[in-house]
């Protein structure tokens, strides 16, 4: 299953590729993202407790244009923000970090609309009733 944040704009990209649940009350997948001229191509692990609750934290923002929802991993340095202010503009940041001899990190952020939202929320829905 895939689930893409539609922007109107071709340089603001957010997509979870292939996820699939590896056990554990976890699932994996490859997320894309593109912002601006950077773009990131990275595993990415987020639980099913912290996908309940960015999917709840997304449908209260789509309600009342306020809030901020994460996604994460337990235990993972890398997470995935979604917030909205009052005036409709959403802002998607995260960071990834990988460790080793040579650490490396990519942190994002670009803002869009509010219109991205229902979709997004209907599809975090899909996944979490098919793996229910």
């Amino acid at each position: 299953m895939n689930i893409n944040l539609h922007t109107n704009d071709e340089s603001k990209q957010l997509e979870f590729r292939n996820i699939r649940d590896v056990g554990a009350d976890t699932y994996q997948c490859l997320a894309y993202v593109k912002s601006g001229w950077l773009t990131c191509e990275r595993q990415f692990f987020f639980g099913k407790y912290y996908a309940q609750e960015f999917l709840k934290k997304l449908s209260e923002m789509n309600l009342s244009f306020n809030g901020v929802a994460e996604l994460k991993a337990e235990y993972e340095d890398q997470v995935i923000t979604i917030g909205c202010n009052q005036m409709g503009k959403v802002v998607v940041s995260g960071e990834f970090i990988e460790h080793s001899m040579l650490s490396q990190s990519f942190e994002f952020g670009f803002e869009t609309d509010q219109t991205v939202l229902p979709g997004l929320i209907k599809q975090f829905t899909g996944l979490l009733e098919s793996h229910s």
